[in-house]
């Protein structure tokens, strides 16, 4: 096992002047060992964090609060996603020159490339059953699908390398895979099944960043809509056919960093309607929205936990984005970081 160091924990997230774009750079505080057990508990924090120019992967186990270094290798590591079943670790990793896609165990044991060397990777999916991974292929002026079968190694295309399209999320069952093109004939977002020879689409257009709803019955999505000049970046739902498509958000402004429950009951974002970047949760039929954080600074990035009880989100709070947690409906709110240095994302 690769050695430990010790620095805190904290995130930032990277913005666009008026909001247009919310996304995640964490930064780390504060490190010790921790073991134990044949895989992680479901609150683990996974993270990327650049010390002293490295830039690596750390675990931070739930019960002890102890972090842990998982990578120390001459390169990025970056983008760590646990398997469903909590026992792998999934990685990109820069350490052979093109990013590729790496597995570790949960104690970041038995590192090993899955993906063919040479290969670039953009971004990738688990599969819910942990035995495959849907990956996001650069091929020179395009983006391809494939699906990468862990056990055998096999790796089986799943979109044409004549368009770019962005990977969007598994279906609960592991049947479908949904993805966004965005450069081709038709863009707009399609499921295709990796075990078949169907694919389906459900919608046209400027559509991105699809997600499954939990009980595999919605998708949701960003659309972008207003003319030239006047856009905005709206969160909707439609059901998995999209035959009925609702735009829970019809504002002037981005819904962005969208999560949904665990229960499908509603679906989390960080929206500026208020002035500044806050967080919202909505029904899926767009009837209810409340507001759950309200101030004068950005917050960011939220999470729901496994079950639906609590949010992990970031607060610029003082001046500086530090990690904090509240209740599902915005109470019991808790600062669980301190200022430090700069650092990346995380996954749990």
């Amino acid at each position: 096992m690769e050695s430990s160091s010790k620095f805190p924990i904290r995130w930032i997230p990277a913005f666009a002047v008026g909001g247009s774009r919310l996304g995640l750079i964490l930064l780390v505080v504060g490190l010790a060992a921790c073991g134990g057990g044949s895989k992680a508990a479901k609150g683990d924090v996974v993270f990327t964090a650049i010390s002293s120019g490295n830039t690596d992967i750390y675990r931070v186990d739930d019960e002890s609060g102890a972090p842990l270094r998982l990578t120390n290798a001459v390169g990025e590591d970056f983008a760590p996603a646990w398997s469903p079943k909590k026992d792998m670790i999934a990685f990109l990793s820069s350490r052979n020159g093109t990013p590729a896609l790496w597995l570790m165990d949960w104690n970041g044991e038995s590192k090993r490339q899955v993906s063919e060397p040479g290969t670039e990777i953009n971004d990738f999916r688990w599969a819910p059953d942990s035995k495959g991974i849907g990956m996001e292929i650069a091929n020179g002026k395009f983006t391809w699908l494939a699906v990468l079968d862990i056990e055998s190694g096999v790796v089986e295309p799943l979109t044409s390398r004549t368009e770019s399209v962005r990977i969007g999320d598994w279906s609960p069952d592991g049947e479908w895979l949904l993805y966004a093109v965005v450069d081709g004939e038709t863009t707009g977002i399609r499921r295709r099944n990796p075990n078949g020879v169907d694919e389906i689409t459900i919608t046209t257009g400027p559509d991105t960043n699809p997600r499954w709803s939990p009980d595999g019955r919605r998708i949701a999505f960003n659309r972008v809509t207003g003319t030239d000049g006047n856009t905005s970046t709206d969160l909707v739902v439609t059901d998995r056919d999209g035959n009925q498509i609702t735009n829970v958000a019809p504002d002037d402004y981005d819904e962005t960093s969208f999560d949904w429950a665990p229960d499908s009951k509603h679906i989390m974002f960080v929206s500026e309607a208020s002035g500044n970047a806050e967080i919202y949760i909505v029904t899926p039929d767009g009837k209810d929205t409340q507001q759950l954080t309200s101030n004068r600074v950005i917050d960011a990035a939220p999470r729901w936990n496994s079950n639906g009880s609590s949010i992990l989100f970031l607060s610029e709070g003082d001046g500086s984005f530090d990690i904090y947690t509240m209740n599902k409906n915005g109470e019991q709110q808790k600062r669980m970081t301190s200022i430090t240095d700069v650092i990346l994302e995380a996954d749990w």
